[in-house]
């Protein structure tokens, strides 16, 4: 598959962006494609879903928009076969990257050199495989090394661990993030539907009512911004793109429940980035209800598990009125929060998502701000927040891993 996705792409030469890091990609690559595609129109594509790896990224560059396990793939492997040869590549393609393990990388890299590549930030994730921070960012910076003559790297300017970036000559070098970056942000105010903030790109300013909620959420409409810039889109058109742009399911998303309830479900994934920043976001939001934080387990953190957990506990006792925490690494999140200042009284630990939906009636009330959030393996907290649903039917349209592959897995 990565042979033919790679002569598909040579032969029609795309124009390709392609996004990797340890946090935010798919939120990012889904705003870039929404602002390209509402410019461009059906001369832009994307990898659909979760289709991100060393078979996914190649399928999805011949033409699929998802993927079978099992038996199933080998039809999909038919399919992208038959598309090798009669589907039409669109003028650009914005792809995002995603790896676990030394070496993965190259393989996407071979598939698909990138004309503009975007880092969204670098942090612990995939350790057991990476081992450690650097070499996570080894593999996250291979993404320069193979983009084309005059292309451009566009990153998070925030990031610690994306300091000190050289680029080949001819790279062109864009930054965003806080006010200083090329394109920046200033005046964030963020409530339960949204953030509120002024975009800065060059010289020119423009205040954006953004339906994404978190300060973390900013620098994803920044990178998109960037990239529209590089396609010599507008200042004003760029401001209405990033005001449409909604939540991804699973990835912040505010959902309004019974009894004045507001979840925000962020059960996509975690890690200790992302935790703290959903919890400082929680923290910030003024809501006049109980701010309640049920946090599950974060995988793939090799000897950094303990630490990570910590930290993030840490956070949570600061930020938060009640807490859940679940899974293996629970006592430590428990442990750091309430050396922050969260009683005993105010936390709960448990060992499974099946034992937090035995008992969460007991423990929300009315009026409540619940952050919902945990890595996938053996975590899969969409399904508290779907016990939570008035109506489970719509659970298919809001949340993350509906599909038939999922549930059965």
């Amino acid at each position: 598959m990565q042979f033919l996705a790679r002569w598909k792409v040579r032969w029609a030469k795309p124009r390709i962006v392609a996004i990797s890091g340890s946090y935010g990609k798919t939120s990012t690559k889904e705003a870039i494609y929404f602002l390209l595609a509402k410019k461009f129109g059906s001369d832009v594509d994307k990898n659909w879903g979760n289709m991100n790896s060393v078979l996914g990224l190649p399928l999805a560059i011949l033409g699929l928009r998802k993927y079978s396990f099992g038996v199933g793939l080998f039809w999909d492997i038919v399919r992208a076969k038959w598309n090798f040869l009669f589907y039409h590549l669109p003028k650009i393609l914005v792809l995002e990257l995603g790896i676990d393990k030394p070496g993965e990388m190259d393989q996407l890299l071979s598939v698909a050199k990138p004309d503009i590549a975007i880092l969204t930030g670098i942090s612990e994730t995939h350790l057991e495989e990476l081992k450690d921070i650097a070499g996570v960012r080894k593999e996250k910076l291979k993404i320069i090394e193979a983009l084309s003559k005059k292309g451009a790297i566009i990153f998070n300017n925030d990031d610690k661990n994306l300091s000190g970036i050289d680029a080949p000559r001819g790279i062109k070098i864009v930054t965003f993030g806080s006010d200083g970056a090329d394109v920046s942000y200033t005046a964030p105010k963020v409530t339960v539907s949204g953030t509120k903030f002024i975009l800065k790109i060059g010289s020119k300013n423009q205040e954006i009512n953004s339906k994404l909620i978190g300060v973390h959420s900013v620098n994803i409409l920044l990178a998109a911004a960037a990239v529209a810039s590089e396609f010599e889109i507008g200042i004003e058109e760029i401001k209405e793109g990033l005001e449409e742009i909604k939540p991804q399911n699973g990835r912040m998303n505010p959902i309004k429940m019974k009894n004045e309830i507001i979840v925000i479900d962020d059960s996509y994934n975690s890690n200790p980035t992302s935790a703290i920043e959903a919890l400082n976001t929680i923290r910030a939001i003024e809501f006049p209800g109980r701010k309640v934080a049920i946090l599950g387990n974060m995988n793939e953190l090799g000897d950094y598990a303990e630490k990570g957990h910590r930290e993030v506990g840490k956070i949570a006792g600061k930020s938060i009125d009640y807490a859940v925490f679940v899974g293996p690494n629970a006592k430590f999140m428990a442990t750091e929060a309430e050396k922050s200042g969260l009683p005993l009284l105010q936390m709960k630990i448990l060992k499974t998502p099946d034992e937090v939906i035995r008992i969460i009636d007991e423990i929300i009330k009315p009026g409540d701000l619940i952050l919902i959030k945990a890595s996938q393996n053996g975590m899969r907290f969409e399904n508290v927040v779907k016990y939570l649903l008035d109506d489970p039917k719509i659970a298919s349209e809001i949340l993350v891993r509906q599909e038939k592959k999922w549930q059965n897995n």
